[in-house]
């Protein structure tokens, strides 16, 4: 059985914001609690997204592990329709909110990225 990754480090990749950086305000996502996060820098692009479930917050690079592509459906949707899972609008797999983990679909028992992150008075930061 595959075990999640560390958290990678927004600094490893290559369109990033330095450590610290204010990423969002918990009170401004919206009420799905999905929030996708572009940096660019010349032509790198890098693509997070940030999902709060109840009082939970997880922060993922959005890249599927299976096709590679980005899982948000529509703008900073991410959860299926129950608002349960995350969804890959790609070929439909599904994750845990929290760990990332594939629990149904072609990248079952992989594992999407999490990002490195610090959350404090309301706020989450790249860390």
């Amino acid at each position: 059985m595959t075990t999640a990754p560390a958290p990678l480090d927004l600094s490893d990749l290559e369109a990033t914001p330095p450590k610290g950086t204010l990423l969002c305000r918990l009170n401004e996502l919206p009420d799905h609690g999905g929030k996708e996060i572009i940096f660019t820098e010349g032509r790198f692009r890098t693509s997070i997204f940030v999902q709060k479930i109840d009082e939970d917050v997880a922060v993922f690079l959005n890249h599927c592990p299976h096709a590679g592509t980005p899982l948000n459906m529509f703008n900073d949707r991410f959860l299926d329709l129950r608002g349960k899972r995350l969804l890959c609008r790609t070929h439909g797999a599904s994750f845990d909110p929290l760990s990332g983990k594939c629990l149904q679909g072609p990248c079952k028992g992989e594992y999407l990225r999490a990002i490195a992150v610090t959350i404090r008075d309301g706020a989450v930061y790249s860390a």
